[in-house]
């Protein structure tokens, strides 16, 4: 049976009812996971509109009930990634926040006082109960700004190191929950354009001249990663600036 995975940066700035409608619009598609980016703990009821909302890091005690059935939600209270699973699909194992880089000093001129804030990604791991498995999805939001003309800028080393350094840990990330032996995803807005990642197949292996994710041209820096080739890929526009992704790949 196939499995269908989502990405959407879902951006910050927009209203609440252009968020809502976004979230629809991709689950509309009925994947059966996803990943959210810029998804902030304050639109945490427009999650429950759409299932249960487990809030991480809580040690399981900020598991908020549905509003209606759908998806089981990880979601991360600050930073803004999270993850989710089709409730008639999986049973939601365990919810977690996982640190890529503390607080730090930013070489761009549009954050206030100077500091880069911390990225954390959103990891759930859910039961499938159709294919004898459990899924480890993991949705990130890595730094933006380290990437010109397709390669690291020579000009921001503090930023590039940052980069590397969250890629560095989703990768360790990756690894080890594939040690464990969890079939993973892991889906998100990497800020650079074809990012691979060590363990898992980019989505957009074989369709690199494809539209871009953001903007105009073939830029694409929405991605998600999975076990081997995807089977198609479609791009959803929603209200955000940028389009969402969704992968297929076979069981």
């Amino acid at each position: 049976m196939p499995t269908s995975v989502a990405t959407a940066n879902l951006l910050f700035r927009l209203s609440r009812t252009d968020a809502a409608r976004a979230l629809r619009t991709v689950l509309a598609e009925e994947p059966d996971l996803v990943g959210l980016q810029e998804w902030y703990v304050s639109r945490t009821d427009l999650l429950r509109r759409t299932g249960d909302v487990l809030l991480v890091p809580s040690h399981g005690l900020l598991r908020l009930p549905a509003g209606r059935p759908g998806y089981h939600w990880v979601a991360t209270i600050g930073a803004g990634c999270a993850v989710g699973a089709r409730t008639d699909r999986f049973d939601l194992v365990e919810g977690r926040s996982v640190l890529l880089s503390g607080l730090g000093r930013a070489e761009r001129d549009d954050y206030p006082f100077g500091a880069e804030p911390p990225r954390i990604a959103a990891l759930g791991i859910f039961r499938d109960r159709e294919v004898d498995r459990t899924i480890a999805l993991i949705s990130y939001h890595f730094v933006a700004g380290a990437q010109t003309g397709g390669a690291y800028r020579a000009d921001r080393p503090l930023l590039v190191a940052r980069h590397r350094q969250e890629v560095r840990r989703v990768e360790a990330l990756v690894a080890d929950l594939q040690q464990d032996g969890h079939t993973v995803y892991a889906v998100g807005d990497a800020n650079f354009h074809l990012l691979p990642l060590t363990g898992l197949t980019s989505s957009w292996t074989g369709r690199e001249d494809g539209p871009a994710t953001i903007g105009p041209g073939t830029r694409k820096i929405d991605d998600v990663h999975g076990p081997g080739p995807a089977t198609s890929v479609r791009l959803i526009s929603t209200p955000s600036d940028h389009r969402a992704v969704i992968a297929v790949r076979p069981d």
